[in-house]
Parts: C-alpha cells; sequence; structure tokens
C-alpha cells in the first residue's frame, strides 16, 4: 500500500510532456473582400505552404522528375489531373511569395538556431490551384479543397523523402 501511495504521489510530480501536433503545412486563408483588381487576382487565393530545408533548385528538380510526362512541364505552373478533374497549379517564386504572403519574414522566417549553426537556411514552397473553372480549389467553399490540399501534402511528403 505504501509502495502504491509512494508511486502516486512520485508520478503527480513528474509533468507529462505534452507534444503540438502539427500539420507539416499551411493553408492560408486570403480575405476575398474589396480585392477587385484584375491583376492581383492571385493574392485572394487561398495558398498551400510548406517548408523545405533543402535548396528551391532541389524543389523544381523534383517537380520536373515527377511530372515529366507532362508536355510543356513548367516547375511554376503546370496542370495536373486530380481525380480526373484538371487543376492548374501555381507555384510562386520569392519575389511573387513576398508580395502575396506580406508577413513571412515575421512569422515563417525567423532564424532557428539549429539551423544557422548548420549553415541551412529555411525556405518555404507557396502553391495556389485553380480549378477547371478557374476559381479558388483551396478556398473554404470550394467542392476541391480535401482532395486537392492531400494530394499537394503528398507531393510535401514525397520531396521531403526525396
Amino acid at each position: 500500500m505504501k509502495l502504491v501511495l509512494f508511486l502516486l504521489v512520485c508520478t503527480s510530480c513528474i509533468p507529462i510532456k505534452s507534444v503540438q501536433d502539427i500539420n507539416g503545412y499551411h493553408i492560408i486563408e486570403r480575405n476575398t473582400k474589396g480585392n477587385t483588381k484584375k491583376d492581383d487576382s492571385f493574392k485572394s487565393q487561398n495558398v498551400f505552404t510548406f517548408q523545405i530545408y533543402k535548396n528551391r533548385r532541389v524543389f523544381n528538380t523534383y517537380l520536373k522528375e515527377r511530372f515529366a510526362d507532362i508536355p510543356g512541364f513548367s516547375s511554376s505552373h503546370f496542370i495536373v489531373e486530380i481525380e480526373e478533374v484538371p487543376f492548374i497549379i501555381r507555384v510562386l517564386g520569392k519575389e511573387e511569395a513576398n508580395q502575396y504572403v506580406d508577413f513571412t519574414d515575421y512569422i515563417f522566417e525567423k532564424e532557428d538556431p539549429e539551423l544557422v549553426k548548420k549553415g541551412k537556411k529555411k525556405q518555404f514552397i507557396y502553391i495556389l490551384v485553380k480549378d477547371e473553372n478557374g476559381e479558388d480549389a483551396l478556398s473554404t467553399n470550394s467542392f476541391y479543397r480535401y482532395i486537392v490540399a492531400k494530394y499537394l501534402d503528398t507531393i510535401r511528403r514525397d520531396f521531403n523523402a526525396y
């Protein structure tokens, strides 16, 4: 009895470590109200983003190898079929991403001491997706949001294993 009581007291004093669940990617929601400029149409779309620890060129090479069978493929803009529905995928460059995600430096690109020690730099991939009607496929109102996010997450996971 004393042993059980002793163990109960000891285990109640030891903090339980909890780990926050992280998806590995984020969909940044964009507010479409008041955005009527034609040249800023991509800024009203939601963006799928994830962090990479390799050079951006390696990601482009990965995309070229993965989608080698698509005629006229460009690693910044291409069309894929997901469940027999065509989608236009646009991978934003650093300049476009900085215009699109104004708070990138503040939230995402803070220096990580471990990465700085190893000489690595955090980099992020930003992807926009439109359905066959030109609508934002990552919008909360989109019928395709779940399947597109799942498809892009597969690309992310496959790239991490590349």
